[in-house]
C-alpha cells in the first residue's frame, strides 16, 4: 500500500523534493488521461535539493559539480521544464496548478497560463498588505523570466509551464508551477546556485538583491494560514 502524504489542515504538501515533482507530473498525468479537468498542489520540501532540467547534464563540468553540490549538502534532482538551476528546500512552497484546455480558445498560450497563476498570486499578496506585487522580469535573478510574481522588482516566485496533449483529443493539459521563497535569507538560496554556476565554469553570477522572501515583505506573517486564500483564489479565477 502507498503511504498517504501528510497534508496540513490548509492544503499544504510536505514531500521530499523528488516526491514533490514526481507528484506534479502526476497531477498532469491526469489531465492527459482524461481523468480530470483540474488540479492544484501546494506542496514544501522536506529534504533540500538543486533543481535544474537535464540539458546542464551535458555540460563537461557537471560531474564535479555534482559532487561540489552533493558536499555542499544540495543533491541535484532533474526538472522538465527549462531555465537555470534552482534550489529547492524548507523554506520554498509550490503550487502547481494543472488544467485541460481546448485547442484554439484563448486558454491554449503561454502567456495566459502565466496570468491564470500570477494575477491570483499578485491579488493575494495585495490582500496581505504587499504594494508593489506585478509580473515581471527581475534582472540578476536566477531562473528569471517574464512573469515571475515581484515585489518592488524582486523575484518572489518563479513561474514555469508544460503543455501536452490530452490523450485522444485535441485537448492540451497544461501545468504551471509557482515556487515562492517563504522565509530565509534569499543570499544563501542565490550562493547555492552562485557554487553551481562557479563548479561547471560558467561565469554567470546571480544577485541576492534580486530576490525577495515573503517574510522580508510580511514580518510575522503565517503561510499556513494565509496560503489557503491564495489556493481559493487560484481554483477559482476566471
Amino acid at each position: 500500500m502507498t503511504a498517504v502524504p501528510p497534508i496540513d489542515g490548509n492544503g499544504l504538501q510536505r514531500l521530499s523534493v523528488e516526491a514533490g515533482l514526481a507528484a506534479e507530473e502526476a497531477r498532469l498525468e491526469a489531465i492527459c488521461q482524461g481523468e480530470s479537468q483540474f488540479e492544484l498542489l501546494a506542496w514544501q520540501p522536506l529534504d533540500r535539493a538543486l533543481v535544474m532540467p537535464r540539458r546542464h547534464e551535458r555540460n563537461e563540468g557537471f560531474p564535479e559539480a555534482r559532487q561540489v553540490l552533493r558536499k555542499l549538502g544540495w543533491p541535484i534532482l532533474f526538472r522538465a521544464t527549462g531555465g537555470t538551476p534552482v534550489p529547492q528546500c524548507a523554506s520554498v512552497v509550490n503550487v502547481a496548478l494543472a488544467l485541460r484546455c481546448r485547442v484554439g480558445s484563448s486558454a491554449a498560450h503561454l502567456e495566459w497560463g502565466y496570468h491564470r497563476l500570477g494575477e491570483p498570486w499578485c491579488e493575494w499578496l495585495a490582500s496581505l498588505g504587499v504594494e508593489g506585487a506585478d509580473l515581471g522580469e527581475a534582472p540578476g535573478a536566477y531562473c528569471d523570466g517574464r512573469f515571475n510574481v515581484r515585489i518592488g522588482g524582486r523575484k518572489l516566485v518563479g513561474t514555469a509551464q508544460r503543455w501536452r496533449r490530452v490523450r485522444g483529443c485535441r485537448d492540451m493539459a497544461m501545468l504551471v508551477h509557482g515556487a515562492m521563497q517563504v522565509s530565509g535569507d534569499p543570499a544563501e538560496l542565490v550562493g547555492v546556485v552562485n557554487a553551481f554556476q562557479e563548479a561547471i565554469d560558467d561565469p554567470q553570477r546571480f544577485l541576492a538583491a534580486s530576490h525577495v522572501a515573503l517574510t522580508q515583505a510580511l514580518p510575522g506573517v503565517d503561510i499556513g494560514t494565509a496560503l489557503p486564500d491564495l489556493l481559493w483564489r487560484l481554483a477559482n479565477a476566471p
